[in-house]
C-alpha cells in the first residue's frame, strides 16, 4: 500500500487489515471431472496418505462465490473479449474502478497482435476445498425416463439414455484470504495518456492501436504527476523513462463495502450447481481473524474428530490457530449444532479466552478496519 493510502487511513481512525477466513461445510459432489468409458461421470479426487478424498477446485469456488455476489449484492460481471482462442477480460471497456470483479478477483490480459501483457494478481486468495472424509467409490446410475415417457406418448420411438454418477457426501475445509494492500489499486504501464479537459476524457495508449477512454473524467493536481476524480476512484499519473504509468485507486468506502460484501457472503453462504444439481456451500463452522500478513493461517489446524461414543463431530486445531503469530486482533468463531469446538468449555475457564476471541460479527469487522456502515450495505 502506499504511504499516502496508509495515512488517509491513519486520519480516519481506521487502518484496515488482511483477513483470512476457514470454512468447513457439506457438500455432494460439487465438482465433475472428465467422463470415464464415455458416459460416467467423475468427481474430482485427491489420494490423502491412504485414503481418497473428493476436492472442489479453486476455479469452481471462485465461480460460486461470484456467482453469489451478482446475485446477491448486485455485482456485475465483467466485459470479456475472444482473441483466436482465447477468451479473457476486455481491460479497455472494464478495470478495478468499473468492475469489483477484475478488482476483487484479479485478471491477465494479452494484446493479440503485440503480445504485450497486463497482469493483476488476485486480491481474494482461495485454496481448493478439500474432503476431509475418504471417498469409497459410491456411484449411482441414473437414465432420463421421464422425456422418454413423454416421447413414446406422442407416438415417437424413443430409448433411456442411461449414465451414472460418482457421488461423495462428504464435509470439505476451504480458505479465503484477502490482501488489502492490493485491493482497490491497480498499476499499468503505458505508451502514454493525454488528458482532454474541455470533454473531461482521459485517452490511455496501451499500445499502438489500442486506446482506452475514460469519460467524466475531473483534474485534480499536478504536484509530482497528474491527478484526476473517476467515479470512486482516484487515477494518478506518473512519468516513467518513456512511457506513463496509470494507477487506479479506489476511494476508502467503495472499497470497503466490497470488502464487506465478499465476507457476508462467505459467512452465509454460497450458492452453487452442478450436474443440474442444486447444492450449497453453508459454513457449519467458521474460523476468521484480522493477520498481519495475507495467508490462510488457519488452514492447516483445523480439522473434524468424530467422537464414536456420543456419534457426533467435533471441530479440533482452534488452540493452535489462537497461537499463531500473525493473528491480529480477534479471533471470529461462528460453531453450528452439528460441527461444535471440540475443547471450547475447557478454553473458556482461561483467562485470555476473552482477549483471543469473538463471538460478535460486528466486533470482528471493526477490528479488521471496515465499519458497521459499509458492511451492512448489501449493494454495490
Amino acid at each position: 500500500m502506499s504511504g499516502q493510502a496508509q495515512n488517509t487511513q491513519q486520519q480516519n481512525g481506521t487502518k484496515l487489515k488482511h483477513i483470512t477466513i476457514t470454512v468447513i461445510f457439506e457438500g455432494s459432489a460439487l465438482n465433475r471431472d472428465e467422463k470415464i468409458a464415455g458416459n460416467i461421470l467423475s468427481i474430482k479426487k485427491l489420494k490423502r496418505g491412504d485414503k481418497i478424498v473428493s476436492f472442489i477446485g479453486k476455479p469452481a469456488i471462485r465461480h460460486y462465490l461470484f456467482e453469489t455476489l451478482v446475485k446477491a449484492c448486485g455485482w456485475k460481471p465483467a466485459e470479456v473479449t475472444a482473441q483466436g482462442d482465447v477468451v479473457q477480460f476486455d481491460i479497455t471497456k472494464d478495470d478495478i474502478i468499473t468492475s469489483p470483479e477484475l478488482d476483487a478477483f484479479g485478471y491477465m490480459w494479452t494484446h493479440e497482435k503485440s503480445g504485450i501483457t497486463l497482469t493483476r494478481k488476485s486480491p481474494v486468495c482461495i485454496t481448493k476445498a478439500v474432503g476431509l472424509e475418504p471417498y469409497k467409490g459410491d456411484m449411482a446410475f441414473y437414465a432420463n425416463h421421464d422425456l422418454v415417457k413423454r416421447a413414446i406418448k406422442s407416438g415417437q420411438n424413443a430409448d433411456p439414455n442411461p449414465y451414472s454418477k460418482e457421488e461423495h457426501i462428504s464435509f470439505y475445509k476451504v480458505s479465503f484470504t484477502i490482501d488489502v494492500d492490493v485491493f482497490g489499486r491497480d498499476e499499468w504501464v503505458v505508451e502514454s495518456c493525454k488528458y482532454d479537459e474541455g470533454q473531461k476524457k482521459l485517452s490511455i495508449k496501451i499500445d499502438v492501436g489500442l486506446m482506452k477512454i475514460l469519460e467524466g473524467v475531473e483534474k485534480k493536481s499536478s504536484n509530482g504527476g497528474e491527478e484526476y476524480n473517476y467515479n470512486c476512484s482516484t487515477i494518478k499519473v506518473q512519468k516513467v523513462g518513456s512511457k506513463a504509468k496509470v494507477i487506479f485507486e479506489l476511494n476508502e468506502e467503495e472499497k470497503k463495502k466490497r470488502i464487506c460484501n465478499i465476507l457476508n457472503v462467505i459467512k452465509n453462504g454460497l450458492c452453487a450447481q452442478s450436474s443440474g444439481e442444486a447444492n450449497t456451500i453453508v459454513p457449519l463452522f467458521l474460523i476468521a481473524a484480522p493477520v498481519r500478513v495475507p495467508a490462510p493461517i488457519f488452514h492447516s489446524y483445523i480439522t473434524i474428530y468424530c467422537d464414536t461414543i456420543r456419534g457426533v463431530h467435533a471441530i479440533r486445531g482452534i488452540s493452535d490457530c489462537l497461537e499463531n503469530g500473525w493473528r491480529e486482533g480477534k479471533v471470529y468463531i461462528k460453531e453450528n449444532e452439528r460441527l461444535r469446538w471440540l475443547d471450547k468449555e475447557e478454553y473458556k475457564n482461561r483467562d485470555e479466552y476473552k482477549d483471543k476471541i469473538t463471538e460478535n460479527w460486528e466486533e470482528f469487522l471493526e477490528s479488521a478496519g471496515l465499519g458497521k456502515q459499509e458492511c451492512n450495505q448489501q449493494q454495490t
